[in-house]
C-alpha cells in the first residue's frame, strides 16, 4: 500500500513539471521580427552581411544576410527570431569574388621558388617554398593592419559611424526596412 502511495505521488509530481515547463526560459522572447531590403544602383544586393548595431536601450546587435532579392531577415539570438525592440546603426558590408580568396587560401602569395629539388634527378621539390608564414605576411600592409577584402559595395556603408543608416525597432508587428545604397 505504502509503495502505491509512493508511485502515485512521482506520477503527480513529474505530470506537474511537465505541465509547468521544466526547459530554459526562450531568449528570443521580446524579439520583434526585422528584415531589411538592400539595394544598390536600383538593384537587389544578394550576399551581403547585414548587422544591426545596438545602439539604444534594450537593443541587442543582430545580423542576417541577404538573399537573391536583396532581403536580410534579421536574427538576434537565432538566425531569423527578429530583433530586440530599441535604436540600431546599420552597416552593409559585402566582398567581391575576388576578395573571397584572401588570406592563406589565396594560391598567388604562396612562394614559387622550387629550387631545392631537380625532377628530372628525382628530387622533388621542398615543401618549405610554400611558406605559409611568409603568406600571410603577405598580407599585411604597413604597421600592424590586415589588408581589407575589396567591396562591391561604397566602403560607407561596412562602417555604422559612417554608413547613414539608422532604424528603430518596434513592436508590435513587423518591421520591413529599406535601404537603397548610393556611391
Amino acid at each position: 500500500m505504502r509503495n502505491s502511495s509512493l508511485a502515485a505521488a512521482c506520477a503527480v509530481l513529474a505530470v506537474s513539471m511537465l505541465a509547468c515547463g521544466c526547459g530554459a526560459p526562450n531568449p528570443s522572447e521580446g524579439c520583434i521580427p526585422v528584415s531589411l531590403t538592400v539595394t544598390y544602383k536600383g538593384q537587389p544586393v544578394e550576399g551581403a552581411q547585414v548587422t544591426f548595431h545596438a545602439d539604444g536601450e534594450g537593443a541587442r546587435t543582430c545580423q542576417g544576410t541577404t538573399d537573391q532579392s536583396g532581403k536580410a531577415v534579421i536574427g538576434t539570438f537565432a538566425i531569423d527570431d527578429g530583433a530586440m525592440p530599441g535604436l540600431y546603426k546599420v552597416s552593409v558590408a559585402k566582398a567581391t569574388d575576388k576578395g573571397g580568396v584572401a588570406g592563406m587560401g589565396d594560391p598567388s602569395l604562396v612562394n614559387q621558388d622550387n629550387t631545392t629539388g631537380d625532377p628530372s634527378k628525382g628530387q622533388m621539390p621542398s615543401m618549405a617554398s610554400a611558406d605559409p608564414t611568409k603568406s600571410y605576411l603577405a598580407q599585411m600592409k604597413g604597421q600592424g593592419g590586415f589588408k581589407e577584402a575589396e567591396s562591391a559595395l561604397p566602403a560607407k556603408y561596412a562602417n555604422i559611424d559612417s554608413s547613414g543608416l539608422k532604424f528603430t525597432v518596434q513592436g508590435p508587428g513587423a518591421n520591413d526596412f529599406k535601404a537603397e545604397l548610393k556611391e
